[in-house]
């Protein structure tokens, strides 16, 4: 069975009111099958991220 892709993300930028830029062009593939691992210091974006995965 092939895999397939389940998420995809291409030039996502995130900026809070604040003006705090939090994601920067972001480009991300997973397929099914994969594991994924988001590390970063605080603040880097990783919740945000993630919530953008879910909607």
């Amino acid at each position: 069975m092939a895999n397939h892709e389940i998420i995809k993300v291409e030039n996502l930028w995130y900026t809070y009111l604040n003006g705090y830029t939090a994601l920067k062009g972001i480009n991300i593939e997973i397929n099914s099958k994969e594991f994924i691992a988001v590390v970063g210091a605080n603040g880097s974006g990783k919740t945000t991220l993630i919530k953008h995965f879910n909607g």
